[in-house]
């Protein structure tokens, strides 16, 4: 493929998904979903993946490297945290215990690393990688439960959604690191992760779209979550 064809492909792609990631938070616009804790903290995080995103987008490009730009550096600090509130809120029992522990010791460890080392390159990629395998670990916990299950509720049904979007975001994630690795960061080879990091990006988005799209249309009376 020219680079002509491969950077308009790009742009496509990469301007589609990051508006995408809006559509979660967008749906909070339903009263029904906007009702449920998981709903709104989910909803929160898909904005902060879409903003932290937005100088990628072809008219927001003069922003880049700006102030802007630099929230990716803060919202490291906070991707981890906000995916295991989401998972703490739909839990229960002592599932939801541990949950709090592990929330607890990540933002206990963020702390003690950040005030020891400060927040550098070394310490966002501990971060980063604790993390990546932390919302793995959960997400397949999360399905494994709900197969479990002989019955299942909308909220339930439409978490699991969202714990196969997480599992397929941040395991494609981990896997075009490992590309990146082996193969080595050149211009062709980053080109290429940075296309593959939008397709899974646009995929995650949709699939925890069509998660609460599924809730509010299956919905029937229970508690919110």
């Amino acid at each position: 493929m020219n680079t002509g064809m491969y950077s308009v492909l790009y742009m496509i792609v990469s301007n589609i998904a990051i508006l995408c990631c809006l559509i979660p938070f967008v749906l909070l616009a339903s009263r029904r979903l906007r009702q449920v804790t998981t709903y709104r903290i989910l909803g929160i995080y898909w904005l902060l993946n879409g903003l932290i995103h937005f100088p990628d987008i072809y008219f927001f490009r003069s922003y880049k490297n700006g102030w802007l730009d630099q929230l990716t550096e803060y919202y490291n600090l906070l991707d981890t945290p906000l995916v295991l509130l989401i998972f703490f809120n739909a839990a229960s029992g002592p599932h939801r215990r541990l949950l709090s522990r592990t929330l607890l010791a990540f933002i206990v460890m963020e702390a003690l690393v950040v005030g020891w080392k400060g927040y550098a390159f070394t310490s966002g990629f501990v971060f980063i990688g604790s993390g990546v395998l932390l919302v793995l670990a959960y997400s397949i916990i999360g399905l494994v439960q709900y197969m479990r299950k002989m019955e299942y509720t909308p909220f339930e049904t439409s978490m699991v959604f969202v714990y196969a979007a997480l599992l397929f975001g941040y395991g494609s994630y981990l896997i075009i690191y490992m590309f990146l690795h082996i193969r080595g960061n050149s211009e062709v080879n980053s080109q290429d992760s940075y296309l593959l990091y939008y397709v899974m990006l646009l995929l995650s988005a949709i699939i925890t779209s069509l998660g609460l799209l599924g809730y509010g249309i299956r919905r029937r009376p229970e508690a919110a979550v």
